[in-house]
């Protein structure tokens, strides 16, 4: 349907939000996701993600915390897998993932038939697996709204897809 900023989706509307924006808000590198999930916080609009999302979001966070921290010298899970020992000194990236919890999303689990629909997704706009799973999920609870930074939801014909201007 239509591309937009982030900041103009309208008050009330249902919003499915993707791993880059929770991770830009939780790591602090851009205001515009942060004020999105303060919204979604006062219910100012209905936050929702999925349980793969959340898990997403972790794993990322994972890797930009060993990054951050020097245990590897590029955001890669090879790398981080190598040094297995560090890995259970790594604690930011959890504290960073509870906070989801606690942002009043509704997180929707996974179900083998959105998987199964989710290829329908990825054949009929040529997704990718984690991208076809979000876009299953939008269509299965009705969602018309995405925030997301991937431009690879941009041609879909029923989404209304909001990003952020200053994240990249």
């Amino acid at each position: 349907m239509a591309v937009a900023p982030l900041e103009s989706i309208p008050s009330g509307a249902d919003v499915l939000l993707d791993t880059n924006i929770l991770i830009y808000a939780l790591l602090e590198s851009s205001p515009q996701c942060r004020r999105l999930l303060n919204r979604c916080s006062s219910e100012d609009l209905c936050g929702i993600t999925t349980v793969e999302i959340v898990n997403e979001v972790c794993h990322r966070l994972m890797l930009a915390e060993a990054l951050h921290s020097g245990v590897i010298t590029a955001g890669q899970a090879k790398l981080l897998r190598a040094k297995r020992a560090a890995i259970s000194a790594l604690s930011d990236y959890w504290v960073k993932t509870v906070q989801i919890f606690r942002l009043e999303l509704l997180v929707i689990g996974l179900e083998e038939e959105r998987i199964r629909r989710a290829h329908e997704m990825r054949t009929r706009y040529a997704l990718l697996t984690n991208d076809s799973l979000i876009l299953a999920a939008a269509e299965e609870y009705g969602i018309a709204s995405l925030a997301s930074n991937d431009s690879d939801f941009d041609d879909i014909p029923w989404l209304s897809v909001y990003k952020p201007m200053d994240a990249s």
